[in-house]
């Protein structure tokens, strides 16, 4: 296994070793294994449809195939975000690691047998193209992507940087298939962006966590200090479909004090419950330098909101449910999709397993999962005739059911898709919240002018339309 990998396991498992039982290095046997009972009646089951396979399938069979696709089964069994792991599948763990890779810059998922775009990479081929998050991916290169994993869509977007992939997408409503011709490139993913939203409030768009975010934030952060540092934070996660937990930890770290409880743990066996705190050992390896350190003061109190909508998931809505839960931001948007378990990652040999093995809870103990969290601020997106509904955790097939309570009804769940052109534009409403809440007195102004007019419209036609003041 190599260092790339050790870390990438390490970040996956977010330092509780107690979660899953994976391999020693070198081990050909995965630690735990020999105190499972094998069902033996069905493992007969299965020896004995392999045998009938391979006596009269009518071609040629794999044996590795085979026993690949058995074991893709039973983990496809378990929940929507359990899978087997190919050895191409293992390998774009390590580009998400690196963050550099090539290809169109798009996040991609599988949603009941279509392969949905969950966001495209700001500036990305993708996105100057026009393809949006909620875009269905109809084919590559004119070939149909029906039954195929998102891991084998993925192999077949990248190629060499300059060469064209021709990919058909299917837009809103309509279901009308574009046909788009798009020069792959060789991209480093920039998961954060920093620019003015107003005058001293600054607007942070993180896209995804991977490895670098932490340092890119904090790199960011520090570039903001100056003899005036800004005088409020706008920490934009729409739709970001998250990634590496201890990516998401050192961005909540930013701004919380050190030992701050960020979220929980809690899986089925004994004694593998965590609670995950703003330390060094969630966030950073034994020989990684402490991103953290050396920020400014003014990170940790300055006034702070959170945007989110239906595709912030997982890691995103960690940060966010620690931020609302500590008091320390104000979050404004939509319902955040819901994505509240935790998978690891053991390999076997060049291949590799990912199954759940707890659920994620925040500071004041709420379930995420298949529920998401709800904005202190509701703001709804404008709505498009070319946008599609939004499919949150609870619409997927065969979803993590949350733990108690009951679940929020699927059509509840269906909200329009913001889409990312309109993030930074005068029709961005959450983003115009954001500055009007980080900005009370602006706010209290308008809100009295509105007053005023409404006043002035009232007492026209008592006075014959008069113009002047009251």
């Amino acid at each position: 296994m190599t260092s790339t990998m050790q870390r990438q396991l390490a970040t996956l498992l977010i330092a509780c070793a107690p979660l899953a039982h994976a391999a020693e290095p070198g081990s050909t046997t995965p630690a735990g294994a020999d105190t499972v009972q094998v069902p033996r009646a069905e493992m007969e089951k299965l020896v004995t449809a392999y045998a009938l396979v391979k006596r009269n399938y009518v071609g040629e069979t794999d044996d590795k195939t085979l026993f690949d696709g058995a074991i893709a089964g039973m983990l496809a069994s378990l929940d929507a975000h359990s899978q087997y792991m190919s050895a191409d599948d293992m390998r774009e763990l390590d580009h998400e690691d690196s963050g550099d890779y090539v290809g169109i810059g798009i996040e991609a998922e599988i949603d009941r047998d279509r392969i949905r775009v969950v966001a495209a990479s700001e500036d990305s081929p993708a996105a100057l193209a026009g393809i949006q998050a909620g875009d269905l991916i109809a084919s590559i290169d004119g070939t149909p992507l029906a039954g195929l994993s998102s891991s084998e869509v993925a192999r077949r977007m990248r190629g060499a940087p300059g060469s064209v992939v021709t990919v058909g997408i299917a837009q809103g409503r309509t279901g009308e298939v574009r046909l788009l011709r798009i020069t792959r490139a060789a991209l480093r993913s920039a998961t954060v962006r920093t620019r003015m939203a107003a005058p001293g409030l600054a607007w942070i768009r993180v896209s995804s966590f991977g490895g670098a975010t932490g340092a890119d934030l904090a790199a960011a952060l520090k570039q903001l200090d100056g003899k005036t540092p800004p005088r409020g934070l706008i920490l934009d996660l729409r739709n970001d479909p998250g990634g590496l937990v201890p990516a998401a930890v050192s961005v909540a770290g930013a701004f919380l004090a050190p030992d701050t409880v960020l979220f929980s743990a809690r899986g089925r066996v004994p004694g593998v419950d965590a609670t995950v705190t703003v330390n060094p050992r969630y966030y950073k390896g034994a020989t990684d330098a402490d991103v953290l350190a050396g920020l400014p003061a003014w990170t940790r109190t300055v006034p702070l909101t959170v945007l989110v909508n239906g595709a912030s998931a997982s890691a995103a809505e960690l940060v966010t449910g620690a931020l609302q839960d500590q008091r320390r931001a104000t979050v404004i948007g939509t319902r955040t999709f819901g994505k509240g378990s935790i998978q690891s990652v053991i390999p076997l040999g060049e291949d590799g397993v990912k199954f759940t093995v707890a659920r994620y809870f925040t500071p004041n103990g709420r379930e995420i999962q298949a529920r998401g969290l709800v904005p202190d601020i509701v703001v709804a997106p404008k709505v498009a005739d070319s946008d599609d509904l939004m499919l949150r955790e609870a619409d997927l097939a065969n979803h993590l059911a949350p733990t108690a309570g009951t679940q929020v009804a699927a059509d509840a769940q269906r909200d329009p898709v913001e889409s990312t052109r309109r993030f930074g534009t005068r029709d961005d409403k959450a983003l115009q919240a954001a500055v009007a809440v980080l900005s009370p007195a602006r706010a209290q102004a308008s809100a009295l002018a509105g007053l005023i007019q409404k006043w002035r419209a009232g007492l026209k036609p008592e006075f014959g339309g008069a113009a002047g003041a009251p």
